[in-house]
């Protein structure tokens, strides 16, 4: 039942990011490090990503955040386990994503990609 639930919220803002351009509707939440400082955190972009991304701009969509490259399928991994039914498939899953060299991965480009991103303007 929980599961339905996230299910639900999830879909609807995908409904949500289809139809609003979160750069010109004033309920998008924006990003609290680039107001106060100026710096891209290594997430910017990802909203403008995500509306390009259901819109089917594609390479629009990757050059709003780079990252996603590497994160989006990482966390998308997330989402198909929880939906995955218990068995050999949903624990191979999660050895893999919680895999600390993995997860030391995902860190450490997180932070590389928060450096240069800011950088080299991108």
């Amino acid at each position: 039942m929980k599961c339905i639930g996230w299910l639900c919220l999830g879909a609807s803002l995908l409904i949500l990011y289809y139809f609003y351009n979160p750069v010109t509707t004033l309920w998008a939440p924006k990003c609290l490090l680039k107001v106060a400082t100026g710096l891209q955190c290594p997430g910017c972009g990802i909203q403008r990503a995500l509306h390009a991304l259901l819109q089917g701009r594609f390479s629009e969509a990757i050059h709003y955040n780079y990252f996603l490259l590497f994160s989006g399928p990482y966390i998308l991994s997330f989402g198909v386990r929880a939906l995955l039914p218990k068995g050999k498939a949903k624990d191979s899953l999660t050895k893999v994503i919680e895999d600390k060299r993995l997860i030391w991965l995902y860190i450490t480009l997180f932070f590389i990609w928060f450096i240069v991103r800011n950088i080299l303007k991108i």
